[in-house]
């Protein structure tokens, strides 16, 4: 999807970089959850709530969608920690079990 980009990059990098109280820049779905690092930020897509589009880094690669589960993002903002986004996958999955974190010696 990286061959496709975002129309005008450069001007949005050049307004968000005069906000350093951006906290973050977040978007609708792209078919595949992505971060990256942008104008002194972090831009991030949410999945999909249907399927994705295939993982694949080369910058050949066809567009292939895949019946990955759907997902998407929940973003908490709280006053002690700033924001906190979640990203997760629709679905019947077995659990929850008890979880019991053993001290490191």
């Amino acid at each position: 999807m990286d061959r496709f980009g975002l129309v005008e990059a450069a001007a949005l990098a050049e307004i968000v970089a005069r906000h350093p109280q951006i906290e973050r820049i977040l978007c609708g779905h792209l078919h595949r959850a992505i971060d990256r690092r942008f104008a002194g930020t972090v831009a991030g897509t949410a999945p999909s709530t249907a399927h994705q589009i295939r993982l694949s880094l080369s910058p050949k690669a066809p567009l292939r969608f895949m019946f990955e589960p759907p997902g998407y993002q929940l973003h908490v903002w709280r006053e002690e920690s700033g924001l906190v986004s979640h990203t997760t996958v629709f679905g019947d999955w077995a659990g929850p079990y008890p979880f019991r974190a053993e001290a490191v010696s």
